[in-house]
């Protein structure tokens, strides 16, 4: 076992300042907003919790529905998802990682014990942190041996 190993978390990677959408908010305000960002999805917050997410594929079926029924599309709260994953500040970015590649997710609400919205994490935001960690480590021994091998090489030709 590695007891250098740096320890980075969901708070390394997390984007604090995040949009956030109430329940109460029109389907088509709520998408105005997300397109106008250009966001795919935001967390529903109510009363400083998160009680949901909010997509684009929950907007798309909203939005179908309604025009079919011939109905307004409703809130955000009647459409939201309240089943999904969330991560603690204090998660290990190897567990994160672990979310996006089971579940077809791209971000992932980071929360407290009560639920509090803290922020966000992205899949992008995992792989540059996955990619700035891979290349501050220490080379193995098969790359210096790739390396001394290279340089021998080159000064031969």
């Amino acid at each position: 076992m590695d007891t250098h190993r740096i320890v980075l978390t969901a708070e390394h990677a997390m984007h604090r300042n995040v949009f956030v959408l109430a329940p109460t908010v029109p389907v088509l305000d709520a998408v105005r907003d997300l397109l106008q960002r250009g966001y795919s999805g935001a967390p529903v917050v109510e009363n400083g919790r998160l009680v949901g997410v909010f997509s684009e594929r929950d907007a798309l079926t909203a939005i179908a529905s309604a025009h079919y029924e011939d109905e307004p599309p409703g809130t955000v709260a009647q459409h939201m998802r309240r089943d999904f994953a969330v991560v603690g500040p204090t998660t290990d970015i190897y567990e994160v990682a672990s979310l996006f590649r089971e579940q077809p997710i791209r971000r992932v609400p980071v929360v407290d014990g009560h639920r509090r919205l803290l922020g966000i994490v992205s899949r992008g935001d995992v792989l540059k942190l996955l990619q700035q960690l891979y290349r501050s480590r220490p080379k193995s021994n098969y790359e210096k041996l790739q390396d001394h091998m290279a340089q021998r090489l080159g000064a031969s030709f």
